[in-house]
């Protein structure tokens, strides 16, 4: 049965065209990130609030929102090079102008923001992916992200680490696609088809395995369940 959902999952998303819809917001965060330094070498976390407005376009309706909650990712890069990329996932909740609820989940990568010893700075660009559930409907939204944050040191909870406190603006340009929701008769607790991990992660638009384990297994888990926030990380 998974396998037969898998399939129509994948020819759906292979058949829908483009002009199904579309999703254009603006994001912006407010985070800590703490660095570890192992040479030129750095990594890092990434936790903090997330904004986003925009609006959907679906079958020719125009529908504006606001949404609020939280982003969480992780980076690594040469400082040597100022060139860091970094990972995150996010969830927001909120309304529709005319008053209809709405979440928007999911993830993006970014590349090219940099680091030094006095602070981060810089733009990057990568892709994104998410959910969003709307009037008892979901829809996939993919296309392209793009990022700018500053940010200075403060003083870190780890003394191993470093820590910037900064901020972050977001653009997220894409496509919708309709997904196939049919409830499961047998199993309250498991997904609606068409919301299967393995599903999802065949159909991103970018390697999975490029992801650090435990943010996949968050963005597939947020990718596939309508979460709140408290269940925030």
């Amino acid at each position: 049965m998974k396998m037969v959902r898998w399939l129509l999952l994948m020819l759906l998303l292979a058949s829908l065209p483009a002009t199904a819809g579309s999703l254009e917001g603006q994001g912006t965060a407010s985070a800590n990130a703490v660095l570890y330094f192992a040479g030129t070498h750095a990594t890092g976390t990434l936790d903090g609030t997330f904004e986003l407005t925009g609006q959907l376009t679906i079958e020719d309706e125009t529908i504006p929102f606001s949404a609020s909650g939280w982003v969480q990712g992780e980076g690594e890069g040469e400082t040597d090079t100022l060139d860091i990329d970094a990972w995150a996932t996010f969830a927001v909740c909120g309304m529709t102008e005319d008053g209809r609820d709405l979440a928007v989940q999911g993830g993006m990568t970014l590349s090219g923001l940099s680091a030094s010893s006095s602070g981060t700075s810089g733009s990057g660009t990568g892709t994104f992916f998410a959910t969003i559930f709307l009037d008892g409907a979901q829809y996939y939204a993919q296309g392209d992200a793009e990022g700018s944050a500053t940010g200075g040191f403060v003083p870190p909870e780890d003394p191993y680490s470093m820590e910037l406190a900064g901020q972050g603006t977001f653009t997220l340009t894409g496509t919708l696609t309709p997904v196939p929701v049919e409830p499961n008769d047998t199993d309250e607790s498991s997904p609606p088809a068409g919301e299967d991990e393995a599903s999802i992660a065949s159909v991103l638009p970018w390697e999975s395995t490029a992801w650090p384990e435990e943010l996949l297994a968050r963005l597939l888990h947020i990718l596939t369940h309508d979460v709140t926030l408290e269940e925030s990380p």
